[in-house]
C-alpha cells in the first residue's frame, strides 16, 4: 500500500508544461545577456533530483467497518524533490560558450519550483536562454538521481558535482518554444544576439 502511494506522489511531482513569463521581464535582453543561447530538442530521458532522506512516509492505514481502508496521506509539499537533469540535444547555438557545439547533448538542472519552474517536455523544440549551473557540493551531497520512471523507493545514483550543468536564465522567461505563433518572438531574440556588444 505505502509503494502505490510513494508511486502516487511520484507522478504528481512530475514536470508538466509550464509556458508562464514572469511580467517585466524581456526575453530579448534576458537571451543577449545570457550565454550560451541555443535552439535544442529535449531528449526523452530526464532524470530526477530528490532528496531520500525527506520522501513522505505513509501515515496510519485504518480498515473500516465495510471492508475499506483509509490511507493518511502524508503533509506538506515536496521537500524530497530537488530538481531535473534534463538531457537537451543542441541543434543551433545562437552564443556560444567554450563549450557548446552543434549536434551535442547538453544538461540543464531544472529545479523544482510549485511556481514559475521550467518545464521541458520531452521531444519540443526550444530556444534556450542558459547560465552555467555549479552547484556547491553541501547543497546536493545527500541528493541521488532516479533515471526516468525509476521508483523512489529503489537506490539513484549521487549527484554528479563534477558534470558539466546549465540552467535556464530567468526561471521560465529563458524557454521559448518553437512554434509559428513564437517565431517572431524567436527571430527578435536573434536580432538582439547579434546586436548585443
Amino acid at each position: 500500500m505505502s509503494r502505490a502511494l510513494i508511486i502516487a506522489v511520484y507522478i504528481v511531482a512530475m514536470p508538466f508544461a509550464v509556458w508562464a513569463q514572469t511580467p517585466g521581464i524581456d526575453r530579448r535582453g534576458l537571451a543577449a545577456a545570457s550565454a550560451p543561447v541555443i535552439i535544442g530538442v529535449v531528449e526523452e530521458s530526464w532524470q530526477t533530483v530528490i532528496r531520500p532522506d525527506k520522501l513522505p512516509k505513509s501515515g496510519p492505514i485504518r480498515p473500516q467497518p465495510n471492508g475499506t481502508y483509509i490511507v493518511e496521506l502524508p503533509r506538506g509539499p515536496f521537500d524530497y524533490l530537488v530538481g531535473y537533469i534534463v538531457r537537451v540535444r543542441v541543434q543551433e547555438v545562437l552564443k556560444r560558450d567554450q563549450w557548446v557545439r552543434a549536434n551535442e547533448i547538453i544538461e540543464i538542472f531544472a529545479p523544482y519550483k510549485l511556481e514559475g519552474g521550467v518545464s521541458l517536455p520531452p521531444k519540443q523544440r526550444f530556444l534556450l536562454a542558459l547560465t552555467p549551473f555549479n552547484p556547491k557540493k553541501a547543497d546536493l551531497a545527500s541528493t541521488s538521481v532516479l533515471k526516468a520512471g525509476q521508483s523512489l523507493t529503489k537506490p539513484g545514483t549521487p549527484f554528479n558535482l563534477s558534470a558539466r550543468y546549465y540552467t535556464v536564465a530567468g526561471d521560465g522567461n529563458g524557454v521559448v518554444l518553437l512554434t509559428d505563433k513564437n517565431r517572431r518572438l524567436i527571430d527578435e531574440i536573434k536580432t538582439s544576439i547579434h546586436q548585443a556588444p
